[in-house]
């Protein structure tokens, strides 16, 4: 498949948005990861907008957190189990 401008201009932006992130425990720049991901679906069948996806997986949350370190969300506390 032929990648148009669209996934390029995904990639430009997660390399921006994560530009001074690594990948936890490895330093690997975490563009790594989402670079990755994408070459994974793609391999595996996504379309473009499945890659663009992968490699934008996680810009909300981590960006957001660098930002923003309280507007994450709180740990996911336990459900209790409903009997059906």
């Amino acid at each position: 498949m032929i990648l148009s401008n669209r996934f390029s201009e995904a990639l430009t932006y997660a390399a921006e948005l994560h530009a001074t992130q690594g990948s936890k425990g490895s330093g690997v720049s975490y563009i790594a990861h989402l670079l990755r991901t994408a070459s994974i679906a793609l391999e595996y069948g996504a379309n473009e907008d499945e890659g663009i996806s992968a490699l934008l997986h996680s810009g909300d949350r981590r960006s957001r957190r660098r930002h923003h370190p309280r507007s994450h969300p709180p740990p996911m506390q336990a459900i209790p189990s409903q009997r059906l």
